[in-house]
């Protein structure tokens, strides 16, 4: 290859400096792996399997040929790498959030009378929820979430998987065994999130494209995955929507999660422990949510 674009390049470029026609001759014969290897359609089996689900053709194909709309070696990257950074749970016990948290729960007050009164879900558990989650909406994650889902579910295709191997810097890989198996797991996991965003975004008449979220695809102020919001999900403000960055849907649907999963007015503190950890299964999360609410509740 290298041989081929020299004796291409040297006669027109002659009157060049030595070290422009060097870098010219590197930066050209890289170009064509790459270039070969970005023309690779990474969601063209993926579509095929949508559209065999029951998803219109047209609406689908229109949909993967949007711009924004990419394949996304590296934020995807973050399931199938060896993760070393610590979480830092208990920066929101410390007091400018929870005076924070306070001032939010005073500026949403009728819709936690509401929710109250609905579910039985306290006010000040559902705000350590949103405070842990997304600091009360100041950030839910800026990646698309369609791109993140369509990613990992195309990781079902051989070749992408292959692909996608190859990205991975070697010092960062899990073995090709492991990385086979989660690989699976996550793809098949995926699919059915991608599935129901598509069903959200269009119940909800939202472009599935625009729609961000967290590096692995829960979106909005509550962070739900896309299963959670076109089931559990709900409006709180009552304007006929389900919107998870409208703080009043957040703070309703939060509180149907937990209802969903048994919560119940008087229950013990361990009892809302194991309801808190259908939310997210860590001890270090329902354990910091509930001591969120214990500060709360003393202010």
């Amino acid at each position: 290859m290298v041989s081929f674009c020299v004796s291409k390049l040297v006669p027109a470029l002659r009157k060049w400096r030595m070290s422009r026609l060097i870098l010219s001759i590197v930066i050209l014969c890289t170009w064509f792996p790459a270039a070969a290897q970005s023309n690779i359609n990474y969601f063209e089996s993926l579509q095929k399997r949508l559209t065999q689900d029951g998803f219109d053709l047209n609406t689908i194909q229109a949909l993967y040929k949007e711009e924004t709309v990419q394949f996304d070696f590296k934020g995807v990257s973050s399931f199938f790498v060896y993760q070393e950074g610590t979480l830092n749970y208990d920066q929101f016990t410390e007091k400018a959030p929870i005076q924070r948290a306070g001032d939010y729960i005073s500026a949403h007050k009728a819709a936690f009378d509401r929710v109250e009164t609905d579910t039985g879900v306290g006010r000040e558990v559902i705000t350590a929820i949103l405070l842990v989650e997304t600091r009360l909406g100041d950030y839910f994650g800026s990646g698309s979430i369609l791109n993140t889902l369509s990613t990992m579910a195309a990781l079902k295709e051989p070749r992408v998987l292959e692909a996608f191997w190859e990205k991975v810097p070697p010092e960062r890989k899990l073995s090709r065994t492991a990385f086979e198996k989660k690989a699976r797991d996550k793809s098949d996991w995926a699919y059915g999130e991608l599935k129901a965003l598509l069903k959200y975004a269009k119940r909800e008449n939202m472009a599935p494209h625009k729609i961000v979220g967290s590096y692995a695809g829960a979106m909005g102020i509550a962070q739900f995955m896309p299963s959670n919001a076109l089931t559990l999900a709900v409006d709180g403000n009552r304007d006929g929507r389900v919107d998870l960055f409208d703080n009043e849907d957040a703070i309703a649907s939060v509180a149907n999660y937990l209802e969903h999963h048994g919560w119940r007015p008087g229950l013990g503190r361990e009892a809302r422990y194991k309801v808190i950890l259908h939310y997210n299964r860590s001890s270090y999360y329902a354990n910091t949510v509930l001591k969120i609410a214990d500060l709360l509740k003393s202010k």
